[in-house]
């Protein structure tokens, strides 16, 4: 959590080669934003990058970080697709990894927003993901 690192989770089967499209679990937290500095070597190297949203009450300013993302990441030469998602039944995590299970190979997000104590408690989006993820995460607090 403190060493200032991303960390790569892979999944029971080993990684073999880059996947050609990756995405990005994107929410204007510094979290997020520090996952995808961290992971700009992987997706200089992908074929394609999706930035996924979750629609839950999304604000204005989170819209437009979300564009200011694609205008960074367009500016890099990046192949950048946009997809708004709508949370199933009120589960904003299964929505993320069912889009990232069906489009992408690996997933990138910031990860442990909240303090270790409510996360324990209650639990946590981030917990979810890398519990129930059927490809890696490359995540970054």
């Amino acid at each position: 959590m403190k060493s200032g690192r991303p960390l790569l989770i892979p999944t029971a089967t080993p990684i073999t080669v880059l996947p050609a499209t990756i995405a990005i679990a994107w929410k204007g937290t510094q979290e997020a934003a520090r996952a995808v500095t961290a992971s700009m070597p992987l997706l200089s190297m992908a074929k394609q990058i999706i930035i996924m949203t979750v629609a839950e009450d999304e604000s204005r300013s989170e819209q437009e970080g979300t564009s200011r993302l694609m205008t960074c990441l367009r500016w890099h030469g990046f192949p950048i697709a946009m997809r708004r998602l709508v949370p199933i039944a009120d589960n904003p995590a299964e929505t993320l990894l069912a889009a990232a299970r069906e489009e992408a190979g690996l997933l990138v997000m910031g990860g442990y927003g909240h303090s270790r104590l409510r996360e324990w408690i209650f639990g946590g989006f981030t917990q979810r993901v890398l519990r129930e993820a059927e490809v890696p995460v490359f995540i970054s607090h």
